[in-house]
């Protein structure tokens, strides 16, 4: 059943039963007046019955002289207010008095069990009263009786007016259920329209939430969120394409031109080939390490990179980082220096941290002259673990310092100078932000750029060990 069915039905139901009960109560209370009004009616007339037989009683000296004249009187009353009722005046089994009240049903008839005050015999309403009369040692019961069809009649009209109402009630209360169903559920109506105008090609629909601050705006803006998400990493993606698309075509090209040259020339001498053989193993080396750059950042962006997180000291993957980079840094005669350094404990992945330090180390040593100086500084920054590396090179403009950490990009004309792709700040980045840190620039200007990565720290509890990894290298 659609939502908008089950809101109007859920909402003429409970709509229903608040009528209905209403209604019952109604009726209820109608039918008790009802009877009310017509008991009290028998009361004033078995009430004046027993003032007139106690005062005619009281004045005759006999008794059948008191139920004449109270006969009488009875008589005369007959086309006043109680011409419908029926009075009966017994003493134990006998019927002294008795007035008909134009009634079918003679109260006569009906024995002293059945006439019983409150009960409804045959069709009359009764009411009875005990007069006891001293002067003759003797006691009357007096009887009122009186039609309760008119009562029963009044209580139908009551009943057929409130069923009336009633289905007027449900049938309104669907169709302003319907209508509020159609209000409330509009803005999901929006919602699945935007949905199903969205398609990979074109993801520029919106859903109009206005000033709604309620569950469904809240649900609108949180869609609309999500496709500004998914529209950002659909751009992402597609440059990123574009980029690796780009950067895999320079050492493919090259490759294959190397091959053509050298397949093409009958008179290609060995050192030609050789020198061939070269370049494309070069170029296929680099084209593997993009490979593998990517698909590094593929596993970090998809969650799909394990890591194994365990208690580890910092500052031994920094230490081990400018191990590895001494090589780098000894072919362009500069000097790395590690200043002594702390036992940082944290929570990671040691090989991992190593690599985005290296990475940082590598782009120091590329973009720094020879005889320059690269500085790696550990220390403790509140929780956190601050590790800096610094170097003397020329920086970096700022008009390329936001887009650094951006997937394939290189500053104009750094590509053309140094070797890579522009995948290592990336990198450095994703790995560093796995372990629940940061990676950032912290300045650069001619003669000085330095990058800033921050760890938390570990405060768990860890068996003592050596530790012999701050020391300073210099080269």
């Amino acid at each position: 059943m659609p939502i908008k069915a089950r809101l109007t039905a859920s909402f003429v139901v409970l709509f229903g039963i608040l009528v209905i009960a209403l209604a019952v109560a109604a009726y209820v209370l109608a039918s008790r007046d009802a009877y009310a009004k017509l008991d009290a009616e028998l009361q004033v007339a078995t009430g004046a019955t027993a003032m007139a037989a106690g005062h005619e009683l009281n004045e005759h000296k006999t008794e059948n002289d008191g139920e004449e004249d109270l006969q009488a009187v009875l008589n005369d009353v007959g086309s006043s207010d109680l011409v419908n009722t029926q009075i009966l005046v017994r003493e134990r089994t006998r019927n002294a008095v008795y007035k008909s009240g134009q009634l079918a049903e003679d109260l006569r008839s009906l024995s002293s069990e059945q006439l019983k005050n409150g009960a409804t015999v045959a069709g009359l309403r009764i009411a009875a009263r005990r007069l006891e009369v001293p002067k003759f040692q003797t006691a009357f019961d007096i009887y009122a009786a009186q039609p309760v069809a008119p009562t029963l009649a009044r209580i139908r009209k009551v009943r057929n007016s409130l069923l009336a109402l009633v289905s007027i009630g449900l049938a309104f209360a669907g169709f302003l259920g319907y209508l509020l169903a159609l209000k409330a559920l509009r803005p999901l109506q929006n919602l699945a329209d935007t949905i199903e105008s969205v398609t990979s090609s074109d993801l520029s629909a919106r859903v109009e939430v206005g000033n709604h601050p309620d569950e469904i705006g809240r649900l609108g803006s949180r869609f609309n969120f999500l496709l500004d998400g998914i529209a950002a990493a659909f751009t992402l993606q597609r440059r990123f394409m574009a980029d690796a698309s780009h950067q895999i075509k320079t050492p493919v090209t090259v490759a294959l031109t190397s091959c053509q040259v050298i397949n093409r020339d009958p008179d290609a001498a060995l050192s030609d080939c050789r020198e061939s053989l070269t370049v494309i193993e070069h170029q296929m080396l680099q084209l593997r390490r993009i490979v593998q750059d990517m698909f590094f950042l593929s596993q970090a962006d998809t969650a799909a990179l394990e890591l194994k997180k365990e208690d580890m000291n910092f500052d031994d993957a920094v230490a081990d980082a400018v191990r590895a980079a001494k090589a780098l840094a000894t072919a362009k005669r500069q000097e790395l220096k590690l200043r002594s350094i702390p036992e940082a404990r944290c929570l990671g992945d040691e090989d991992l941290l190593r690599q985005a330090i290296l990475v940082l180390l590598d782009n120091a040593v590329k973009f720094t002259p020879e005889d320059g100086s690269i500085e790696v500084i550990l220390e403790k920054k509140g929780d956190h673990w601050l590790c800096i590396v610094a170097d003397n090179g020329r920086g970096i403009s700022p008009a390329a310092q936001s887009r650094i950490f951006e997937r394939f990009f290189r500053e104009e004309g750094a590509s053309r100078r140094t070797p890579g792709a522009g995948l290592g700040l990336a990198i450095a980045k994703s790995i560093v932000e796995k372990h629940g840190g940061t990676v950032s620039l912290l300045e650069s200007r001619a003669g000085r750029t330095s990058f800033a990565v921050e760890i938390p720290v570990y405060e768990g509890s860890v068996p003592a060990q050596a530790h012999a990894n701050s020391f300073a290298v210099k080269i």
